[in-house]
Parts: structure tokens; sequence; C-alpha cells
């Protein structure tokens, strides 16, 4: 995770002392879960079991296709199982806990397993599949934007439409690996019921026992994870007691808070093991591994502050929906144990995230800008031919670790123009002053001002005017996803914990940009962009940058 220092405004405001290593010890957590490497390893032995086992059924016959074939359609059939896998969160320590919960998930991922790898199958024995090449291209282009639309729709088409992307993949990856002899799917006509059949029978056995007997059983005491929780309110105890009453596989420490209620802690047994300026003390004597914010009055100075110290010493960090609304109402919540709740994760692995992030930057904003080249050239000649001055704007923006860069844009003002009507209504937006987080309708933005051209409009309309930022995307000064880069008198009105938002490159769009864009208040456009912060991943970014093509052409909240 990029890092950017605490300033010490809100280090004496929070009275929150941190040592002065704590953000520089790295993060403490394993290279690896053994939890979740026994499942794997587990889930693997049960494939490769089943697998041999229909072999053995189906007789020597089917062994005479060519190895490869049968070791391509081996590792296809796991793949496709362990992306269902992980896609219904079998993998989760929160989420499978609870044996109905965990076998009720685990029979949707076998499901639709089968209903995927049987319709490969099926489209596999279609004749003359693979007489016209062009299907092995289309095939994984579409798979890339069907597996995309599965955020868009609900739980079931979700599903569905994901599957139809795996097959699709599939057909086109088995199809340049295999060419013309794909015997195996022809032959195996016998094969499959049974494969399906013991593979689906002997992990919902094996799973059961191996969860809810060995690990929630036997070894209970070596998995549970150490917790705290920051608040001694109701939401405090409401939380300690379903982990009791539950058996969850945690064990609740205590609370942290200089106002803990002491008949509070009493009903359920947990002490108050100090102020929040002991965090860091409390978190090492007690081996914490996650932490749950119940305080809905803590000072968001402060509550930065703790995220970047959770962050940076691999905590993962909960907080229930009600205490940053806003992301319960744009985004996905995530469950802990059951309970809805809201994660911001640590970034245990942000050294490959940034170079995996650089790269699909350079590889998805090269070739566009290539196939953009005319659509650039038209836009420019409108924009000179239609009023003085030149085509780009270029104002100088604040850029990662508030580095200072020339932003590129078309230009959709007249030149010369005064900026006090944009200072006015910027530094009233983010006082606070404009709207009520959002509530009443009200566009947090200037609409109908006069110093935007008639192709300006429309540029903006559209979102046009941003594109030459992939120019600063390939200069390595902004990103595709990723905060919104904000200007120098913009960034002199901010509150120090909004400059948090500048720990990481400004994107072009970001969560912001598909929650609403102007219909979201200041401070909770600043929330939304650090959920971004600690949470990133490739899967969000692909998913913001999907989003963002419907919000543009639906022009939401475009002035």
């Amino acid at each position: 995770m990029d890092k950017i220092p605490i300033s010490e405004e809100i280090l004496k405001e929070s009275r929150f002392n941190l040592p002065s290593d704590s953000l520089t010890n790295g993060i403490r957590t394993k290279l690896f879960s053994p939890y979740k490497l026994g499942l794997f390893c587990h889930d693997i032995a049960i494939y490769l079991v089943a697998f041999i086992f229909g072999l053995f059924v189906c007789g020597p016959g089917l062994l005479k296709a060519k190895i490869g074939i049968l070791s391509l359609t081996a590792l296809m059939f796991a793949s496709i199982f362990m992306l269902n896998f992980t896609a219904f969160n079998l993998y989760s320590y929160h989420h499978i806990y609870l044996w109905k919960a965990h076998l009720h998930r685990l029979y949707k991922a076998l499901g639709w397993g089968v209903f995927t790898i049987s319709l490969i199958i099926l489209l596999f024995n279609w004749d003359h599949l693979y007489e016209d090449q062009v299907i092995i291209p289309l095939a994984m282009a579409i798979a890339g934007g069907v597996i995309l639309l599965k955020k868009s729709g609900g739980s079931f088409l979700a599903n569905l439409v994901s599957a139809l992307g795996i097959c699709l993949l599939s057909l086109g990856t088995v199809g340049m690996a295999v060419e013309d002899d794909i015997s195996m799917f022809a032959e195996g006509i016998y094969f499959f019921p049974i494969f399906f059949t013991g593979f689906c029978a002997l992990m919902m056995v094996g799973r059961y026992v191996l969860v809810h007997i060995v690990f929630n059983g036997w070894m209970q005491h070596k998995f549970r994870r150490e917790l705290i929780i920051i608040g001694s309110d109701e939401e405090a105890k409401s939380i300690t007691d379903f982990i009791i009453n539950h058996n969850a596989p945690f064990f609740v420490a205590g609370i942290l808070d200089s106002q803990a209620d002491n008949c509070l802690l009493a009903c359920v047994t947990k002490n108050c093991l100090g102020d929040l300026e002991d965090l860091p003390k409390v978190v090492q004597e007690n081996h914490i591994d996650e932490i749950v914010i119940t305080n809905e009055h803590i000072d968001k100075g402060l509550l930065v502050c703790i995220l970047d110290y959770c962050i940076a010493q691999g905590l993962d960090v909960w907080f229930p929906p009600k205490l940053l609304a806003i992301i319960n109402i744009k985004l996905h919540v995530d469950s802990f144990c059951g309970l809805p709740m809201i994660r911001l994760c640590t970034q245990k692995k942000s050294w490959l995230f940034n170079r995996i992030k650089h790269g699909l930057d350079a590889l998805l904003t090269l070739p566009l800008s290539i196939m953009m080249v005319p659509l650039f050239l038209a836009i420019g000649l409108a924009i000179k031919f239609s009023s003085k001055g030149p085509v780009f704007y270029k104002p100088v923006a604040v850029g990662r670790n508030g580095l200072p860069f020339k932003m590129y844009k078309f230009r959709s003002m007249y030149v010369d123009q005064d900026s006090d009507i944009h200072k006015s209504f910027v530094t009233k937006l983010i006082k606070g002053e404009i709207g009520e987080k959002g509530i009443g309708g009200q566009t947090l933005k200037v609409k109908d001002d006069p110093r935007i051209t008639p192709i300006g409009k429309i540029l903006r309309k559209f979102s046009l005017d941003e594109l030459p930022q992939m120019i600063n995307v390939l200069k390595g000064e902004m990103s595709l996803v990723g905060p919104r880069p904000c200007l120098p008198y913009e960034w002199e009105e901010y509150e120090e914990w909004y400059k948090k938002r500048v720990a990481v490159r400004p994107g072009i769009t970001g969560i912001w940009q598909v929650s609403g864009r102007s219909e979201v208040a200041f401070e909770d456009m600043i929330l939304l962009d650090l959920y971004y912060i600690y949470n990133r991943s490739v899967m969000l970014d692909l998913h913001t940058i999907y989003e963002t093509i419907f919000v543009v052409l639906k022009q939401k909240g475009a002035y």
C-alpha cells in the first residue's frame, strides 16, 4: 500500500500517539493463511480423487485419449470449480463458520460449477464447432464482457452470465490449445456424470468434517482470531453477544474506549483495555488480528489515523453499515460472520498490485489512445473553430502525495474566464454549506455555467473533455481508476483527513463517478475515495471502468 505520512495536526487532535516505527515495520501477517491453505489442499485432493475414480470406473477406453486433452480437461474443470468457490466466499473465514450457511454456499457453488461444465460439454459435442476459427477470438472477447456483467444483475442473473462467460472463455482457450481433437469430450458420456456425482458428494462430506469438526471443533483455539472493539455502545454489545452466542471463530479480547460503560461491559463479561492512544500496545500484547469500530462519534481525522495504523500492521477493520452510510447505500456490503458489515482490508501484496495496476493502465490506455486519434482530431477541430483559444486546457492539479502536475483536458470554456464562480462554489461545497449529504436532490455541481462554450457543454455532457488525461496515465501521473485530482485552491480548503485521498495516484474515473458523481456530497465523496484506497484490487478497477461506460452513456451527474 502506498503510504503518506500522517500529519502532525491529526496526531495532536486525536491524541493517538503512534510509535515512530509503526508505519514502517511492515505487515506482520503471515505469507499465507493456514486455514485457507488447508481448505484449498482439501478441495484439490477431493477433485483428484473424484477425477481418478471416474476414469477407473469408465475403464481404460477413456484413457486412450491424448494425455494433453486429459490434462487440459482436468485443469479446466478444477479452475472452474475453484473460481466458483472463490465467488461464493468458500475460502473466507467469516462466511463459512456456520454449517448451514457453509453447506448452502457450497451447494450453490457446486451447482453452478456443474451447470457451467455441462454447458461446455454440450458445446464441445456440437459438430463443426471449430470449423470457423472466428469463434475462438470472438468467444474470448465476449467472455470478458459477459463476466463483467455479473455485478450489474441480480444474484441469479449474475451467476448465469458468469457461467456463460466462463463457458465462452473455455471454448476459446481449448480451441487454441487443442485445435480439432476433442475426443475426450465426445467419449466421456459416462465419465462426467460419475465424476460430478462423486465430486459433489465427497466435497459436501469432506468440507463438513474439515471445517466444522476439525477446524471449528478440535482445532478451534488454533484458528480462532483475536478481536477488539473500538466503542462501548449498544452496537458493540450486540456484536459481542452475537460472537459469543453463535460460537463464531473469534475471541473478543475487550474494548477500547475512554467512555466505556461499565454496565455494558458487565453484561458481556469483557474488559476495557484502555483508551484509543493505547491501541498499538493493546494490538501487540493481545496479538490482535481484526478490529471492529462501532463508535459513531469518532472524529474522522482520528479514524483515518487508526486506519493507517491498522493497514500498516495487517489488520482488517470492520464497521456497522450505519457508521459509513454512503458505503452502505452505494457499494456492496460484506459479511462479518453473518452480520452485514463494511470491511476495509489490508493491502498484503500492495507491491504486486501496484505493478499489475501500472501494467493494466498501460495495456488499456495505449491501444485506446491510438484508436481514439480520429475522435481527438474531430474534437480538436470543433474546439478550434467554435471559439478562440487552445485545444487543450492544462491546469495544475494535486497528484499523488500532494505533488503538482499538469492535467490535460479538452478546453470546454471560453479563454480568460474568471474562476471565482467555481472557487466560491467549491469552497461552500467543501465546508458543507451546499447540500445536506446528498439529501434533497440538490445537484452538488455548478449548473448553467456561462463560461462554458456550446461545444464544451457537449464534451462535458459525455465526459469527453476528460479523454486527454490518458496522456497523464501514460506519463505515470494518473491512473485509469482512482480518486479524482483536485485543484490547488480546493486543496487549501481541505481538512487534514481529506488529504488522505492523495495517498495513491489520481484517476480518470473512480468509485465516486460511478456512485452518483455530482449527486454525492463532498464528505461522502471523500469516504468513497477512502474505501477505494483501502480496498483496491484489480477486479474493483475493472468493475469501475465497466460501470463508468454506462454512467457516461446515461449522462448521470454530468453538467
